[in-house]
């Protein structure tokens, strides 16, 4: 059995099996080396990616010019983050089978993976031509054209790979995300309930029946995180809507957000996760309430901030009698996060906005990143907020005094302009689907602004763009 690659952008990473034949061989050497690949391939789609990359390099000795060996190799290197040996190896499988339309869509992955893309849809395209009725290969160029802003393809090539396997729940997953994307929200949201039935979407163990969007008047209904801390402080804002329809609104979160979201005045009650649950007759996803209040997504951005900061903090944030903006500043990751490297800017680009006696700069950056500071020899340029920072709470009072929060797609982000923070959010060329594809304005907030890259890992321009509305900024205060 071969792997066959059918990468996707949300929530993670999958890898399916397909059917292949290894070259035919003959006698005890061969048995032994189509059980050893085999083995190999088992603890590939177990997650071992230690134990199946060491088989699959050993059963190269053997085989140097094994197609299927050098394709599982390649996509168990990406898995594991070595992403240009993956490439290579899917190279070399293609050269020992160049007409196999599998291993183009998988060599287009590769380098979808390190974003050349103009590279990766020729090969994609070049599946397609090679097999018309290969759904994945369908798949692949629309995730492909998908990251390239090219959504009206996208669309067109997940609806074939659909015509062609109509129940792929996976596939359906993704197309809900490119109407996302395009600004169709309504369909979008509808479509995107498939992504319940994917095996990796948490299930909740509740004998409750969900809410459908019937009444709820005089009712409890419990919400639940489904995806992570962006998702909460995203889709929370519909709880006042269920509140305005009579319902008791409970809401289980992180425990990160519990402080946080006991100040909303449309909650009755928050649990953290591991917490005792309180009694309730219905639940729901917190990701699917878009869908299950019918929302009214034009009228959105006018609505007021739906998050706030806790009355009592410990944290004071200072002031100088130069500095005309209080500006806080956000630039990696948590290590491990899907797409981390990708969203992740080098404190380097925020150091260089550093110098301005009339901006006054605050990190708000968590995790091992808060080294980069002093790694830097910055800490007389940016004061660390983000070491007395513990829960989302305390960094709602830090960006409660802020003037403007410069931000790549993170949590923080979120909160800032749920809160109504002004926020300036830098995005990768690829975007992640909550902030749809194009524009400065996001649909959902009103005092947010984005800054995308115009090509993969080029933040230099963003950074041009952003000094320039800096100046402008300073230029709009009174002295």
């Amino acid at each position: 059995m071969s792997v066959n690659d059918t990468p996707h952008i949300h929530p993670t990473k999958r890898e399916s099996a397909a059917s292949g034949a290894p070259t035919p061989l003959f006698g005890s050497a061969a048995d032994s080396f189509v059980q050893q690949l085999r083995l190999a391939s088992q603890a590939h789609r177990a997650g071992r990616l230690d134990e199946a990359i060491t088989s699959y390099l050993r059963l190269l000795a053997v085989r140097p010019d094994h197609a299927e060996l050098h394709n599982n190799l390649g996509v168990a290197l990406r898995l594991a983050g070595k992403l240009e040996a993956s490439v290579s190896h899917h190279r070399l499988a293609l050269a020992a089978d160049p007409q196999n339309p599998a291993l183009h869509s998988n060599l287009g992955n590769a380098l979808r993976a390190v974003n050349r893309f103009d590279e990766a849809v020729k090969h994609h395209y070049r599946s397609i031509a090679l097999s018309r009725d290969y759904a994945e290969g369908f798949f692949n160029l629309a995730l492909c054209l998908r990251d390239l802003g090219r959504l009206d393809e996208a669309i067109g090539c997940f609806s074939r790979a659909l015509t062609i396997h109509p129940d792929n729940r996976r596939v359906r997953v993704e197309f809900a995300i490119a109407l996302l994307m395009q600004g169709e929200l309504e369909a979008g949201f509808a479509a995107y309930e498939i992504r319940k039935r994917l095996p990796e979407t948490p299930t909740p163990d509740f004998a409750q029946a969900a809410w459908e969007g019937g009444p709820l008047q005089g009712k409890r209904i419990l919400l639940y995180p489904e995806q992570g801390l962006s998702d909460v402080l995203l889709f929370v804002r519909f709880a006042r809507e269920l509140k305005r329809r009579g319902a008791t609104v409970l809401v289980l979160c992180q425990a990160l957000l519990k402080d946080l979201l006991r100040s909303a005045d449309y909650i009755d009650e928050v649990v953290a996760e591991g917490e005792k649950v309180p009694e309730f007759d219905t639940h729901a996803s917190l990701v699917s309430l878009p869908h299950l209040c019918r929302a009214d997504f034009a009228t959105l951005s006018a609505e007021p901030p739906y998050l706030r900061a806790p009355e009592e903090s410990r944290i004071k944030l200072g002031r100088r009698e130069r500095a005309k903006q209080r500006i806080g500043i956000y630039w990696a990751a948590m290590p491990g996060q899907a797409q981390d490297r990708q969203r992740s800017v080098s404190f380097e680009h925020f150091l260089a906005l550093s110098g301005d006696p009339e901006l006054l700069f605050f990190s708000l950056q968590g995790g091992v990143h808060q080294k980069d500071i002093q790694a830097f020899g910055a800490g007389g340029l940016v004061h660390d907020v983000g070491r007395g920072i513990f829960d989302f709470a305390e960094a709602a009072t830090a960006l409660s005094q802020l003037d403007l929060l410069i931000s790549i797609d993170a949590p923080v982000a979120h909160l800032a302009a749920a809160m109504g923070v002004k926020t300036w959010v830098l995005l990768p060329s690829t975007a992640d689907w909550r902030w749809q594809l194009g524009g400065a304005g996001a649909p959902w907030y009103p005092s947010a602004r984005l800054f995308q890259q115009t090509s993969p890992g080029n933040w230099n321009d963003v950074f041009t763009a952003l000094r320039r509305e800096l100046d402008v900024l300073k230029k709009a205060i009174p002295a």
